[in-house]
């Protein structure tokens, strides 16, 4: 092995060891969260409502991808960094149609912070990052073998594939951005904040983990990682459950994202 690839599974095995811990110290110990209340209060809004909800960001996203794609048809992109645009310009416009969305209903919205204060956040979506490496690992190491045994394709996401083939610093610094700034806000406010908070409520509870991880999963198009993803899924829907700041997620979410390039950059795999 490379000294970059010896030095990134040292760093992964001490990720998985603070994770293997902080599972037992905050999850599985008698003191655990058993009884502590969830602070995700229900999203009190009519299906009407909720649908504008997911029309305002489909229009978002779909208006500034037709804007972007007039404007750049002359920059004369390769294949990859249409692709790396492409996903950013349609991630903005998500976020300018939430954006939109909380803009004109603002008045019926609670909070998707909470109350517990941006440090608090931040030191949480550390903690849900570290609770979810040894979880997402084992759950990919049993996929990588299910894949195998049912003979389904071995591909990897877009971005995974341009991250490995890719040798333009700039491409991948912006690929880097797009992933842990960008992606993390915009999925986590449609997925987490938009439909697990509207659908917990709604279907049992089970369900609407269940069905809005699967999607998240599913919509991501890579058989390799779809387990892994759903998995990873579930722990944001209970984080988020747990602290009701949809904060917490979007930062464990980043530290994901920021982690898997870590992992492909240092010759690890996916």
């Amino acid at each position: 092995m490379s000294p970059a690839a010896l030095a990134a599974s040292a760093y992964e095995v001490v990720l998985v060891l603070c994770g293997l811990w902080l599972t037992w110290k905050c999850v599985l110990a008698p003191a655990g969260p058993a009884g502590r209340p969830q602070r995700l209060a229900p999203w009190d809004i009519p299906p009407i409502d909720f649908a504008c909800f997911l029309c305002f960001a489909f229009v978002g996203a779909t208006a500034v991808s037709a804007a972007a794609s007039y404007l750049l048809k002359h920059a004369h992109l390769s294949e990859d960094q249409s692709m790396v645009a492409g996903g950013a310009v349609m991630h903005i416009g998500i976020l300018v149609g939430v954006a939109g969305f909380f803009a004109a209903y603002g008045a019926r919205q609670r909070p998707l912070a909470g109350d517990s204060g941006l440090r608090a956040d931040l030191l949480s979506g550390l903690a849900t990052f570290l609770i979810g490496v040894p979880i997402v690992a084992a759950t990919s190491i049993a996929w990588d073998y299910v894949v195998t045994k049912l003979g389904l394709p071995d591909d990897k996401q877009d971005m995974v594939q341009i991250l490995e083939d890719s040798h333009s610093k700039g491409l991948i610094l912006a690929l880097v951005a797009v992933a842990t700034l960008l992606v993390p806000v915009t999925e986590e406010l449609v997925f987490r904040a938009g439909l697990f908070r509207y659908f917990r409520t709604r279907v049992p509870r089970w369900a609407a983990v269940l069905l809005t991880s699967v999607l998240f999963g599913a919509l991501h198009m890579s058989w390799s990682s779809f387990a892994p993803l759903t998995v990873l899924a579930v722990l944001f829907c209970l984080a988020y459950e747990r602290t009701g700041s949809i904060r917490t997620t979007m930062v464990a979410h980043a530290l994901f994202n920021l982690n898997t390039f870590i992992i492909v950059v240092a010759g690890l795999g996916q």
